[in-house]
């Protein structure tokens, strides 16, 4: 089972994605709030949701005014998931809940037609509302479509004749004088003690009367979630562009793969989003370049893709192909020495020790991120190469990010961060007047999207050239390069 906790799915842009979607209803915004991903023995569930999710999102032009309208209806339904569970087991609701449970039937009634004209192109498998007329005719038996909730007198002759009796008080006291008053308000208060002693029969009667409805309108929470969940998907693949992935055995491949919460975020910068390309398979792969060089976007959006799709999302992409995995794994910070006490390395090979026992449990994601970054580079050079020559054996796609040169050739594959590989730090260092934020310079003209290396590749030497387009001190340049050779 694939588990993601919160400080992961914020890392990756995943909850800056569930925080986008706007679920209308209660239903739909639990499905939110407590995502599930789908297993490797749910694939057909998996299919049918993609299936769904995709068809919705090519509909969502055609069908702009259906879904607003029924997102609207959406909006009003109440949950009433505990006052039914009481009615099935027997108890007498109040008039609060019995008018709740009507109002969602009459919003269910409402949406009847909305989802007719939606299935007519969407054809949603899964998604169907039973028809609410015979439980609204328990409670509107009078069938005026109101949306209070009132018990007729006809409910019961004895509650007829206690409210006729009732009126006759009501109007004698505001007859009567001041000395007469206080023995009719004796006599109506006990009036009204029938009158609610009635009523309460009549409720127990009506939800006895309910209560084979019950399941059916459980049930229908159910489909109302997952309807409203649906449209948000198709609403999100619609803004950020989503693909269905093609499902495969073993290989994980992403063309143009996007991370939302980075491209609103460049975006407002004036600045656009690299699409990144990888294709991955058992085994491990490295990502190589320098630190400025998005080698932890790679990883991360990875990450977030893979999961969307277990999500049953359509996923940020031109093109996808990905297996089911078992589990997802991400050592991407040094939380845990923060919550141990231990230092930065020796947290690092505590969690890496959690995560591996999980990953050897199944078909698994293993992202490890600049791994033994806690210790001096010699060793952590010898250790990443170890893990990356150790997880080349383990049943899972394994992908570290590092900027140690040794470690690419012990991997199945090596990709490289383009980074500044095909700027002219002279043209750079120009451009970067004293008045100028060179950083910023630097940041338009990197390129994060990945290339895959054959045969042997040393790191890029970004940061010697970021070194010189910001004119460090020509004394430390010479330095620095007499010791890169």
């Amino acid at each position: 089972m694939i588990n993601v906790s919160f400080d992961d799915r914020v890392q990756i842009g995943l909850q800056y994605i569930l925080e986008s979607l706007h679920g209308c209803s209660p239903f739909g915004q639990e499905r939110i709030r407590k995502l599930r991903f789908f297993a490797p023995s749910e694939r057909e569930a998996l299919e049918t949701e993609l299936g769904n999710t995709e068809r919705a999102a090519a509909a969502a032009d055609a069908l702009k005014d259906v879904y607003d309208a029924i997102m609207l209806e959406l909006c009003q339904i109440k949950d009433i998931r505990a006052s039914l569970s009481r009615c099935r087991a027997g108890e007498t609701l109040d008039h609060v809940e019995l008018f709740e449970i009507k109002g969602y039937l009459l919003r269910i009634e409402a949406l009847l037609p909305l989802l007719r004209k939606m299935q007519e192109t969407v054809h949603a498998d899964g998604i169907a509302l039973h028809d609410p007329a015979p439980a609204l005719l328990v409670l509107d038996p009078e069938q005026t479509r109101s949306r209070g909730f009132y018990l007729p007198d006809a409910m019961s002759p004895r509650l007829q004749s206690i409210r006729a009796a009732k009126k006759r008080v009501e109007e004698r006291l505001f007859a009567a004088s001041d000395a007469e008053k206080d023995a009719i308000r004796i006599e109506r208060t006990r009036i009204c003690a029938d009158e609610e002693d009635e009523e309460r029969r009549v409720r127990a009667d009506m939800c006895a009367a309910l209560n084979p409805y019950v399941d059916d309108l459980l049930s229908d929470a159910e489909t109302l979630g997952r309807l409203d969940f649906l449209i948000q998907k198709a609403l999100f693949a619609v803004k950020y562009g989503g693909v269905r992935p093609t499902i495969t055995e073993t290989a994980l491949v992403l063309e143009e793969m996007r991370n939302p919460e980075l491209s609103d975020i460049l975006k407002e910068k004036g600045r656009a989003f690299v699409p990144v390309s990888i294709a991955l398979d058992r085994g491990a792969t490295v990502i190589t370049g320098a630190n400025m060089g998005g080698k932890s976007v790679a990883m991360k959006t990875v990450a977030l893709n893979v999961l969307l799709f277990h999500a049953g999302f359509l996923v940020c992409a031109k093109r996808a192909s990905m297996p089911l995995f078992c589990s997802v794994l991400m050592l991407f910070d040094e939380t845990q020495s923060m919550r141990s006490g231990l230092s930065g390395f020796g947290s690092e090979i505590v969690a890496f020790e959690k995560a591996l026992s999980e990953v050897e449990q199944g078909y698994a994601l293993f992202l490890l991120d600049e791994f033994a970054r806690g210790t001096n580079p010699d060793e952590g050079a010898a250790i990443v190469t170890a893990v990356t020559q150790y997880l080349n054996g383990v049943n899972a796609i394994s992908v570290l990010s590092t900027h140690y040169d040794q470690v690419a050739a012990a991997a199945n594959a090596h990709y490289q961060i383009i980074g500044l590989r095909d700027v002219d730090p002279d043209a750079i260092r120009a451009a970067v007047s004293p008045d100028a934020d060179g950083i910023a310079v630097i940041a338009r003209h990197m390129n994060y999207g990945l290339y895959r290396v054959e045969g042997k590749a040393d790191c890029p030497k970004d940061a010697l050239n970021i070194c010189r387009m910001l004119s460090l001190k020509p004394e430390i340049l010479e330095l620095i390069e007499r010791n890169y050779r």
